[in-house]
C-alpha cells in the first residue's frame, strides 16, 4: 500500500510545475494557501504530513506555474481532454467545435481503436490571431509562424477580463493560449499573453468604478454597443484603440458603468446550469448536518413533554429543515451520488459544536451544513478552516466569518437591496415620476435611491408613522395622468405602511402607480395590509425565494406529501435546495471551492445559488429574485 501511495504521489507531482516554500515562524497552512492563491486541501494533498503541523525551516511543496500549452504545430495549439463515460468522438469534436478528422490526425490510435472512457487525447485548437509574422513565399502563398507571445505573471486584482484587455486579445484567445488555465486565476502563476501590451495602464483602469469591462458577444457591433451604453462609436474607439480594426466576439472593452453605485458583481455574465448533467466525481460524499434539536432538554418518558418540545421554534425549524435534507439525499442517490450523512445536535452551544467536530471526526468531511445560529456557525467555521471543510450557513445572514471555507447561502439584505436597485436603474431611461417615502431609519437607502433618481420627489413621514393625504395629492397632482409613477416605500413600520398603501390605492384609479420596496418586512403580511391593494399597486419587492407557482415546486410538494403526509414549508424546501445543490456541486468538481465562484447559477424548488467570493474571504450567495403582486392576488416572478 505504501508503494501504491508513493506511485500516485509521483504521478500527480509529474503533471504540474511546483515550487517549494520554506516555512517560517508564524506560518500555518491556511496563511500559506492564501499567500499563494491555493487551498489548504491542495497543500495537504501534496504534503500529507502537514496535517500533523508544519515546523519552521522545513519545506513544503506548492503548485506554481500553470503549464504552458504544447508547441504550436501547423499554427495549431492543443488542449488535453480526458474522455468521460458516454462521450463519443463526435460529441467531443462538437464540444470543441473541431472536425473529427482533425482530432484523429493528432491522435493516430483513433484510426484503429474506438474512443474509451479515460482516454487522454489532444484537441487541436486555432492559434490566437494576434501579432502573427507573415513571410511571402511567392505566387500568393504565405508561411505563418506561431504568434508572438511572452510569459506574464498574474498580479493581485488581475482578472481574465483585465489581462485580455491589457494585451488587446479576446477571452477565447487568452484561453486558447493557456488551455491548462482551468477556472482559477491564481496570483503568481505564469501564463502566455500577446507580446505587446495594447493598454499599458489597464490594471489601474480596473479600479475606476465609473467604467466596467465588457466582453463582446457574438454578432454585437460598435453601433449596437454605442446605442446600449449611450455612447458614440468614436468614444468607444477612443476608450479602446484596438477596436478601430473591427470588433471581435470575446474582446474585452472599457465602457461606462451603467449601474453606478449598485454592486457590479450582480451583473457579471452568469449562466444558469443544471449540474445533474455534470456529475463527474462519483466518490461518496461525507456531509454533516448540525442543528439544534436540543434533545438534552426533552423528557422522552412523557408524551406531552415531547409534543411541547417539538413545538418550540428552533426544534420545529430544525425538524422541517432536516426533512428536506433527507429528501435531497434520496434524490442524489437516484442520480448515482452516495452520501454519508452525519446528523448532530448542537444544543445551541459553541462548546458542544467544538466537541461534535472532534468526536464525530468532522475534520475529514467534505462539508458541514449548519449550525443555525450565528455564534455556532462562526465556531464551526473557525474549527474547520484549516482542514478544507466547507461550512454552509443555512439560515442566519448575520454570520461574521471571513474564512475561505465559509458559505453564506442566504442572500444578505444588501444583496436583496442591490437586486431591486439594479432593476430600477435599468429602466431609468423611461420617463416616469419617482416618489420616495422613507422614515429616519431608512436614511441610507434613501440616499442610494436619490443617487439613482436625483430628480425624485421625497415625502418625510410626520411623527415617523403617517403621511398627510394632502401631501400625497400634492405630489401626484389632482389631474389624471398616464405618466407612470414609481413609489419607493422604505420603512418597517406597520403604522406607516398601513397609512400610505390605502392612499396609493386610491390614487391608482387615476394614475399609473407602481409600489416598490427594497426590503419587504413582515409588516406587509399584517392583516391590516390588504393583498388586493398590493395587487392594484403592482407591488415589487426583492425576495430570497421564488414565491410564484411553478412546476418544480408542484412536483416537490407532491413527493414530500407522499413521504411525510403533509405539505412542506419554506424551511423544508430550503433544506432540500441547499443540500441537493451542495451534493451536485461536490459531484461536479473535487471540492466546493473549485466551483463556488465560477460563473454559474443553479436553481431548484424555491432557491437559487450563485456564490461570489468576498474580498475578505468566504463566499456569499448573490442569487435572489424580484417578485410582484398581480391581479387575481397572484405573486409572479419578475426577474
Amino acid at each position: 500500500s505504501l508503494l501504491l501511495f508513493v506511485g500516485i504521489f509521483q504521478f500527480t507531482f509529474g503533471q504540474f510545475n511546483f515550487k517549494k516554500h520554506q516555512v517560517v515562524k508564524g506560518d500555518d497552512v491556511y496563511s500559506i494557501a492564501k499567500e499563494y492563491g491555493t487551498t489548504p486541501k491542495a497543500i495537504y494533498e501534496l504534503n500529507p504530513t502537514a496535517k500533523a503541523g508544519i515546523q519552521p525551516d522545513t519545506f513544503i511543496v506548492l503548485p506554481n506555474i500553470i503549464a504552458p500549452p504544447e508547441q504550436y504545430v501547423d499554427g495549431i495549439n492543443f488542449k488535453k481532454h480526458k474522455t468521460k463515460s458516454k462521450e463519443t468522438l463526435y460529441s467531443v469534436a462538437k464540444k470543441y467545435d473541431v472536425e473529427v478528422d482533425k482530432i484523429k490526425k493528432y491522435n493516430e490510435f483513433l484510426n484503429s481503436e474506438p474512443l474509451r472512457k479515460g482516454d487522454i487525447i489532444k484537441i487541436p485548437l486555432p492559434a490566437p490571431k494576434t501579432n502573427k509574422i507573415v513571410r511571402k513565399l511567392g505566387k500568393g502563398k504565405d508561411e505563418k509562424t506561431a504568434p508572438k507571445t511572452k510569459f506574464y505573471t498574474i498580479l493581485p486584482k488581475d482578472t481574465r477580463y483585465g489581462v485580455a484587455r491589457k494585451f488587446g486579445i479576446t477571452i477565447p484567445e487568452l484561453e486558447n493560449m493557456n488551455p491548462n488555465l482551468g477556472e482559477n486565476f491564481p496570483i503568481g502563476s505564469q501564463i502566455l499573453v500577446a507580446k505587446e501590451e495594447a493598454v499599458p495602464n489597464a490594471t489601474e483602469e480596473a479600479e475606476d468604478t465609473s467604467y466596467e469591462l465588457y466582453e463582446v458577444k457574438p454578432k454585437e457591433t460598435l453601433y449596437s454597443l454605442g446605442k446600449r451604453y449611450k455612447i458614440s462609436v468614436d468614444s468607444i474607439n477612443t476608450l479602446n484603440p484596438y477596436t478601430k480594426d473591427g470588433l471581435k466576439s470575446g474582446m474585452v472593452l472599457k465602457l461606462p458603468n451603467l449601474f453606478g453605485t449598485v454592486d457590479p458583481t450582480l451583473f457579471q455574465e452568469r449562466v444558469l446550469v443544471n449540474l445533474e448533467n455534470n456529475i463527474t466525481n462519483t466518490s461518496t460524499k461525507k456531509v454533516a448536518v448540525l442543528l439544534p434539536f436540543n434533545l438534552n432538554k426533552a423528557d422522552f418518558s412523557d408524551e406531552e413533554s415531547i409534543k411541547s418540545h417539538l413545538q418550540s421554534k428552533s426544534v420545529s425549524l430544525s425538524a422541517d429543515f432536516y426533512s428536506g435534507v433527507l429528501m435531497a439525499v434520496d434524490k442524489a442517490k437516484r442520480k448515482g451520488i452516495s452520501t454519508t450523512l452525519e446528523v448532530c445536535d448542537t444544543q445551541k452551544s459553541d462548546k458542544v459544536v467544538g466537541q461534535l467536530i472532534d468526536s464525530k471526526g468532522l475534520k475529514s468531511f467534505d462539508a458541514v451544513i449548519g449550525p443555525l445560529f450565528q455564534k455556532n456557525v462562526e465556531k464551526a467555521v473557525n474549527e474547520l478552516k484549516n482542514d478544507g471543510v466547507e461550512v454552509l450557513s443555512p439560515i442566519s445572514r448575520k454570520v461574521k466569518a471571513n474564512s475561505q471555507n465559509f458559505y453564506q447561502t442566504r442572500p444578505t439584505n444588501v444583496v436583496l437591496e442591490n437586486k431591486i436597485l439594479a432593476f430600477a436603474k435599468k429602466d431609468s431611461l423611461t420617463k416616469k415620476n419617482i416618489v420616495i417615502i422613507a422614515d429616519k431609519k431608512s436614511k441610507e437607502i434613501k440616499s442610494k435611491l436619490l443617487s439613482i433618481f436625483p430628480k425624485a420627489k421625497t415625502l418625510d413621514p410626520e411623527n415617523e408613522n403617517f403621511i398627510k393625504e394632502d401631501k400625497l395629492i400634492e405630489v401626484f397632482g389632482e389631474e389624471e395622468s398616464k405618466i407612470p409613477t414609481w413609489v419607493f416605500l422604505e420603512t418597517k413600520s406597520i403604522e406607516l405602511i398601513s397609512n400610505v398603501i390605502p392612499f396609493l390605492n386610491a390614487r391608482a384609479k387615476t394614475h399609473k402607480v407602481t409600489l416598490f420596496t427594497t426590503e419587504k418586512s413582515s409588516a406587509y403580511d399584517s392583516e391590516s395590509i390588504l393583498n388586493q391593494h398590493l395587487s392594484n399597486l403592482n407591488f415589487h419587492f426583492p425576495s430570497v425565494v421564488n414565491e410564484s407557482k411553478n412546476s418544480a415546486k408542484t412536483s416537490f410538494m407532491k413527493s414530500y406529501d407522499a413521504k411525510y403526509g403533509t405539505k412542506p414549508n419554506s424551511y423544508a424546501i430550503r433544506g432540500y435546495d441547499i443540500t441537493y445543490d451542495l451534493l451536485l456541486r461536490l459531484s461536479s468538481k473535487d471540492d466546493m471551492s473549485n466551483i463556488a465562484s465560477s460563473p454559474y447559477i443553479t436553481e431548484y424548488v424555491e432557491n437559487k445559488f450563485s456564490y461570489v467570493k468576498n474580498t475578505d474571504g468566504g463566499y456569499t450567495n448573490q442569487a435572489c429574485y424580484i417578485m410582484c403582486y398581480k391581479p387575481g392576488l397572484e405573486i409572479n416572478l419578475v426577474e
